[in-house]
């Protein structure tokens, strides 16, 4: 089970890193954010990319029955993704300072 919460937090990670200003998918993240402004669903960027505590949620979802199959344990394993992301941004705070 730790594995599998490990797996998913780093995924969220890597895809909230990647949208920061001046990596990757920068651009890519702000036509998204873009198109859910116009359609007024400004609400959905956080757990799609701009929140990485928001994010652990909705991809624990979509992630852990793709990548290990459905169970009742999803449930858990998204309390975990988001424990486990909130240290993360405290880290990733604590090291800006």
């Amino acid at each position: 089970m730790i594995t599998r919460i490990i797996i998913i937090s780093l995924i969220c990670t890597a895809l909230h890193v990647c949208a920061w200003e001046g990596m990757l998918l920068h651009r890519p993240a702000e036509w998204i954010g873009g198109i859910l402004d116009k359609a007024r669903l400004s609400k959905l960027r956080k757990p799609l990319f701009e929140c990485l505590i928001c994010m652990g949620g909705i991809y624990t979802i979509v992630l852990d029955p793709i990548l290990f199959g459905w169970s009742w344990w999803v449930l858990a394993d998204m309390l975990c993704v988001i424990g486990l992301n909130t240290l993360v941004t405290a880290a990733i705070c604590h090291m800006g300072e």
